[in-house]
């Protein structure tokens, strides 16, 4: 492996983010790569007549999915082994009813998705992406949308009303996020919005029935640090995890086993929807794929691994006492395996050993993260997908810089040596 093949894999992380404002554009992005690598698209409406080396994946309600190959060899005597991700990332929705004038400005409310970094949307040029569902004949169709140009501020106070910002300043969502949109002496209602969405998607406004728009930066992601240590961009978490994991399905060589990648949506507020990792998505794949077996399935089950990918902590050389001193990890230092002994993490001393043994067979670095024990951490997918499948499974992410910030970093090495993780996993 060359720094510049790292580069590379970097730059091409950065892209797939540009092109993902939102769930739904991720999944679309990775639509898309699929297609072009032979991979069929699979409906859960039709039957599914699968034979071993077939690619194929499925999308559920638009933000979520799960791909894979099928084995060589029968599932109950070789199993699955699957890399799960998420798509979302913290930021704010608007609100049914969003538009409004407050002294000239046109302002548009929103709500609070996930745990954003609140100032770190201070003075950013934001935009607006969602989805817009939209009449067709005596039916419907979703459309993905992205405004693709700044037309949002969230500007901070001048530090002449606020002298002590510097010393602590508590944001209010309600009242000190509300982004500005314009300038208007005339009142404004949501009409507003859907006239600027209908001139985005070429239709009347007449036949938009709903949308989900959320914020994001339209700063596009960068390399940086003197020697190109580092990827900057948003929605790392866990944006990259997915890049990683289909970049590593895209070149595997087909196995035995069957391998697969999932992609689910809602995990930055809990989780608990129907395309979320709480879902039945993943079950319902796996019994397909055994032709409804359940015994079949189960077998399989007992012979599968999966690995749950989310973004780790990396020391902050400003903040280190927030971290345990024995137990850091770094920015280009390899992968990290993510250990809690109150289960927050899926981690079990086997599950680890065998993501251990994948990366010293291939000399990729490894790292392992303990938090602080007076200190709460995040959770991810990987307990609940542990505990609704009974699989074996590993808490793994790249270590990061600034999580949950509208603007995070995390290490060009770190996602050649994952991908490269990845693949060695699902060829386990």
């Amino acid at each position: 492996m060359s720094k510049k093949d790292m580069l590379k894999l970097a730059k091409e992380l950065n892209r797939f983010i540009d092109a993902s404002p939102t769930a739904s554009h991720c999944v679309s992005e990775t639509e898309k790569k699929l297609l072009e690598n032979g991979f069929k698209r699979l409906y859960e409406k039709d039957v599914w007549k699968l034979k071993n080396g077939d690619k194929f994946f499925v999308i559920r309600h638009e933000s979520a999915l799960i791909a894979g190959i099928y084995g060589k060899k029968n599932l109950k005597e070789f199993g699955f082994r699957i890399i799960g991700s998420h798509t979302d990332s913290p930021s704010f929705k608007l609100k049914p009813k969003a538009a409004f004038i407050k002294d000239g400005y046109i302002q548009l409310s929103t709500e609070v998705y996930g745990g954003p970094l609140y100032a770190s949307w201070l003075d950013r040029e934001l935009s607006l992406a969602g989805n817009v569902v939209v009449k067709k004949g005596k039916s419907y169709e979703i459309k993905l949308i992205d405004l693709e140009k700044p037309v949002l501020i969230i500007p901070q106070l001048a530090i002449h009303y606020n002298r002590d910002v510097n010393e602590a300043f508590k944001l209010n969502p309600q009242e000190n996020l509300v982004p500005i949109m314009g300038l208007s002496e005339k009142t404004v209602n949501d009409d507003y919005i859907k006239d600027i969405i209908a001139e985005k998607l070429k239709i009347k406004a007449s036949e938009i029935i709903n949308y989900d728009l959320e914020l994001y930066a339209v700063q596009k992601g960068n390399i940086c640090g003197f020697e190109n240590d580092f990827i900057m961009n948003r929605g790392l978490d866990d944006k990259s995890m997915v890049h990683a994991s289909l970049q590593a399905l895209l070149e595997v060589t087909p196995s035995d086993s069957t391998m697969i990648i999932a992609l689910y949506d809602n995990e930055e507020v809990g989780s608990s929807t129907t395309n979320g990792g709480k879902s039945s998505f993943t079950c319902d794949v796996l019994e397909r794929l055994t032709n409804f077996n359940r015994e079949d399935c189960l077998r399989a089950i007992d012979r599968s691994y999966f690995i749950s990918a989310d973004g780790a902590h990396a020391i902050h050389p400003n903040y280190s006492l927030k971290f345990d001193k024995l137990n850091k990890v770094y920015l280009n230092k390899g992968p990290v395996i993510k250990i809690n002994a109150n289960t927050s993490y899926a981690t079990t001393t086997e599950s680890s050993a065998v993501f251990e043994m994948i990366c010293t067979a291939k000399k990729i670095p490894y790292q392992k993260f303990v938090n602080r024990s007076d200190v709460r951490g995040g959770g991810t997918i990987g307990s609940m997908i542990a505990n609704n499948l009974g699989i074996r499974t590993v808490d793994i992410g790249n270590a990061m810089l600034a999580m949950h910030s509208v603007r995070e970093t995390a290490g060009v090495k770190d996602h050649y040596w994952m991908k490269e993780a990845m693949k060695g996993f699902l060829e386990y």
